[in-house]
């Protein structure tokens, strides 16, 4: 039953806060609304579920914008590690059926959210409505796979990351997450409590020759190496 309401609690009121606060803070601007709500809704989302976050790695380089952040998706609360991260200047793509979710709808919109129909089997042209975000000196971060795993392994990556951060000219810059789909699995509902261990990739510049392959095998190794050392940080 505690699990129940912590994760209940963890979804239900960083979302209503996040949706007030974007509303409230709508005349001074997108970027300031966010630049007030994210920090709120973030801490809130960790704190009510019990989330804390050990990141390594090029930390620096998650204060660089305008940038495209690439993740590997092991579960739901990815976007709210990420948001917690990137704290400032973010606007994020996810997946056209969470544009009728009753909570999180709304709030994507207002955060100015790009929605990706997948069933139509868009290439990566599909999201260069969200490069002039980019030019405008925000941060996007993607998903690599194009959706969550199922098993915290990885999915094969598809080519949207590298393609809007080259298109753009914005560097890329790698975010493992070694453990979140042990916080909260595929097909489950409720949140466990822990430690999520991050890590950050060197930024990739845009004229560097990389292909999506390379790109797969950087987090497959960063993934490899982080396994042993961080047994620790399996949630409680």
């Amino acid at each position: 039953m505690i699990g129940i309401l912590r994760s209940i609690s963890a979804f239900v009121l960083p979302s209503l806060c996040g949706i007030i606060l974007l509303v409230v803070c709508a005349p001074f601007g997108r970027r300031r609304a966010l630049a007030i709500t994210l920090p709120v809704v973030t801490t809130l989302g960790l704190r009510l579920a019990g989330i804390t976050l050990r990141v390594d790695g090029d930390v620096a380089a998650l204060q660089r914008r305008p940038a495209v952040f690439v993740i590997n998706h092991q579960s739901g609360v990815d976007p709210l590690l990420v948001a917690a991260l990137l704290k400032r200047d973010v606007v994020g793509i996810a997946k056209i059926e969470l544009q009728r979710h009753l909570l999180l709808g709304p709030l994507l919109k207002l955060a100015g959210t790009l929605f990706v129909d997948r069933q139509r089997h868009a290439g990566p042209e599909s999201l260069a409505p969200i490069i002039p975000a980019l030019n405008d000196g925000y941060a996007v971060a993607i998903a690599a796979e194009g959706k969550r795993s199922h098993d915290g392994q990885l999915n094969p990556f598809k080519p949207g990351a590298l393609w809007l951060a080259q298109h753009a000219k914005v560097p890329l810059i790698p975010i493992v997450l070694h453990n979140s789909h042990a916080i909260l699995p595929a097909h489950q509902l409720i949140m466990r409590p822990g430690t999520v261990a991050i890590t950050v990739l060197p930024a990739i510049a845009a004229s560097e020759s990389l292909d999506v392959e390379s790109l797969q095998q950087r987090f497959q190794h960063c993934l490899k190496l982080g396994s042993a050392d961080r047994a620790d940080s399996a949630p409680r």
